[in-house]
């Protein structure tokens, strides 16, 4: 069609027609051709795929047909079609780990199972066209344990605190759970379930908060402190990021006295907990009877009732650098990060903090981006002390060479767990994962292998020892391992505890417990949309054989 067109174009430009109307019949006599030409049955244009690779009749015809152990090893047969020709050439993968190949016939393929290979995506490789095979499910000691709730459709959970009856609260940021939430009965940021997951009654939130929660604790009363970015619960407005709830999950609230026009505008209903910040609050803390918060906020917030109406609140503010100590009715603690005779906060740090955890001492562990805290060296991590002032005997050393996303502790083995993307801590060279003794001093007994492919987020030491970490990486001492991966105390990976497959997400929260038969189980909270290749949501819990 192309060159039919050119033709009658040159033809055209030939015979040097530039009359004002017989420029009109040459563009009319170019349409019919156009027209023309594209009826024409062989267009002489060439063909887009001419050249491409032709189809070498290659198919996979059904799942796995075989398994048997021959000498130890395992060998898989796999139905497949049109391999013979090509015999010489094939290249076969159980998720991305090769496997080595024993027998071809017309229909099928036989396989040795690689070491370290888990459940995935199975793939033949023929001079570089790639055939995508079923899926293969590796056997091992981990599982997803499906007595658990399979889908809470939950967008983020911050935390899983555990009740004594067994339920589980969990506070996040999500408007769902579990699609149980209705216009009459919404679910924001809080819910209580069972110890499977399942909502249960005993909560009565009501609209619940209004932003995010990210931290809870229960109270010796039963009541709980929560922390979060909420400035309302149950459409009551008056909260500052933190406020107390009743044992039922209702906003603990009183009737205050304020400045009225009228009677019956003299009083009003507000949150009972007066306190908070602005800002955003992490984590919250209880500890010898008062309330520790920490988080990305600048100053500390109090209402003045007396002096308030119903429509208009009158705030007081006091400037704070992200550490606080309160009262457990809300009242800042001056004596604790604040200097009462600069009446002024201590300062900060340079940079954020991604992690916060408290001591059975009182005092508490910070990691984030910064490299000096209250104008004092602390390389991504900092120990402050009881007072709210930076504890200099903490062994930190030169402390992290970049950024510490995460700490744990594991009260059994006394051990805690620092994971980012440094390289160096105080000195000793491991790529994202530290283990501290009790006194902050390194454990060097965990040698970290080699990461490919990202970092890691998270990790967390169970009960028996063993260390589950999370993240980005894909490979682990040259295995794939795509996002989790199970270590042994000394930085190996534990043999037969990394059979699944790919996960992906942001793991804030994991809670130990045992299931029926008294094996460990981990349930794992956060933003998490893939475990063992498998779709999940907000959590998911696993079964690990001992």
């Amino acid at each position: 069609m192309e060159l039919g067109i050119n033709k009658n174009i040159n033809m055209l430009r030939n015979r040097q027609i530039f009359g004002k109307n017989t420029m009109w019949m040459a563009c009319l006599l170019l349409l019919v051709l156009s027209v023309s030409s594209c009826k024409k049955e062989n267009p002489i244009s060439e063909d887009p795929y001419a050249g491409g690779k032709e189809t070498l009749g290659i198919k996979f015809l059904s799942d796995v047909s075989d398994t048997e152990d021959v000498n130890g090893a395992t060998q898989i047969t796999f139905e497949v079609n049109g391999l013979m020709p090509f015999k010489d050439k094939v290249k076969f993968y159980i998720n991305d780990t090769e496997a080595t190949i024993t027998k071809i016939t017309d229909k099928t393929i036989t396989v040795l199972f690689p070491v370290g290979a888990s459940t995935g995506g199975t793939t033949l490789v023929v001079d570089d066209q790639i055939f995508f095979g079923p899926a293969y499910r590796v056997e091992g000691k981990v599982e997803t344990d499906a007595t658990f709730a399979a889908n809470t459709s939950a967008t983020v959970i911050r935390q899983i605190l555990p009740l004594p009856n067994g339920n589980l609260v969990m506070v996040g940021s999500f408007n769902n759970y579990m699609a149980a939430a209705t216009v009459k009965k919404p679910i924001n940021n809080i819910v209580l379930t069972n110890s499977n997951g399942f909502i249960t009654s005993g909560f009565s939130t009501g609209k619940g908060a209004n932003g995010s929660i990210s931290s809870i604790f229960r109270l010796a009363t039963g009541q709980f402190i929560v922390g979060g970015s909420l400035t309302k619960y149950n459409d009551r407005d008056g909260i500052s990021s933190i406020t107390r709830l009743n044992t039922n999950g209702s906003l603990d609230s009183s009737k205050v006295e304020v400045v009225g026009t009228s009677s019956d505008r003299s009083y009003d209903t507000v949150a009972t907990f007066n306190g908070g910040v602005l800002g955003l609050v992490n984590k919250v803390f209880n500890y010898n009877n008062s309330i520790y918060v920490v988080g990305s906020f600048n100053n500390y917030a109090e209402y003045f009732y007396e002096r308030s109406t119903r429509d208009n609140k009158v705030v007081g503010y006091t400037k704070l650098n992200g550490l606080l100590k309160m009262s457990m009715e809300g009242k800042m603690d001056s004596t604790y990060n604040f200097n009462k005779t600069a009446n002024l906060p201590y300062a900060g740090g340079n940079g954020p903090i991604s992690d916060a955890l408290m001591q059975s001492d009182g005092k508490i562990i910070l990691v984030g981006s910064f490299t000096n805290y209250q104008g004092l060296s602390g390389n991504r991590i900092v120990r402050i002390g009881t007072n709210g002032l930076v504890d200099p005997t903490y062994p930190s050393g030169t402390g992290a060479d970049d950024a510490i996303n995460a700490i744990t502790y594991s009260a059994t083995s006394g051990k805690y767990l620092v994971a980012g993307v440094f390289n160096n801590y105080n000195g000793f060279a491991t790529k994202g994962l530290v283990m501290l003794n009790a006194d902050g001093t390194v454990d060097k007994s965990l040698v970290l292998r080699s990461i490919e492919g990202g970092s890691i987020s998270k990790a967390y030491q169970l009960k028996s020892g063993k260390i589950l970490v999370f993240g980005s990486f894909k490979k682990y001492d040259g295995i794939v391992r795509q996002g989790f991966m199970i270590l042994n105390p000394n930085g190996s990976l534990a043999a037969g505890y990394n059979n699944t497959g790919k996960f992906q997400g942001i793991v804030n929260d994991v809670y130990e417990s045992v299931d029926i038969f008294g094996n460990p189980t981990a349930l794992i909270a956060g933003a998490i949309s893939l475990f063992d290749n498998q779709q999940v949501s907000g959590a998911v819990r696993i079964s690990i054989k001992p």
